[in-house]
Parts: structure tokens; sequence; C-alpha cells
């Protein structure tokens, strides 16, 4: 499982669309589709229902999509120490 993969997921939860997804994380609709099939595979449970025009997030897939959302944030936050920390003078420790 990767940052990657959980990004893909929460496109798709809040786009319900592969198409539309693909293009707001700048990566081709097949390439994001086998990541996340890669990761319900991983996971062994189905993230999202295929079909028709729209795709629908599974009761499962909405609980790892809120998680993954968490999980994003955290390290976004992780990004942001590093940045405070390359600010600061460190080099006297």
């Amino acid at each position: 499982m990767t940052l990657t993969e959980l990004r893909y997921i929460v496109a798709v939860a809040r786009e319900r669309h592969f198409g539309r997804a693909a293009q707001s994380c700048f990566v081709s609709q097949p390439t994001l589709s086998i990541a996340i099939k890669k990761l319900e595979d991983e996971l062994g449970v189905t993230l999202f229902e295929r079909g028709g025009q729209e795709v629908a997030v599974t009761e499962i897939g909405e609980r790892i999509v809120e998680q993954s959302h968490r999980v994003l944030e955290e390290a976004e936050r992780v990004k942001q120490l590093a940045k405070t920390n390359t600010r600061t003078n460190w080099s006297g420790r």
C-alpha cells in the first residue's frame, strides 16, 4: 500500500468516476485502475462498485477512504515538520 494508491482511491471516491479521478491525479485511467485493483487485491476487499456511468463506493470502501484521508493529512504534516526543521538551525546539536 502506498500513499499514491491512497490518493487514487480518495480521488475516485470524490469524483465517482475513474477517468475524472485519473485526470485529477495526472495519470492515465488504466494506471489508476490497475493501482486500485492491486490495492483491492492486497486488502482483500472491493472498494468500488464499477458499473454504469458512476462508480459507487462500497461500505468498507467508505471507511477505508475516510482513513486514507487521515493518513494523507498526517503525511502532509510530516512534510511540514521537515520543512520547518530545514528552516531552523539544528547544526549546533
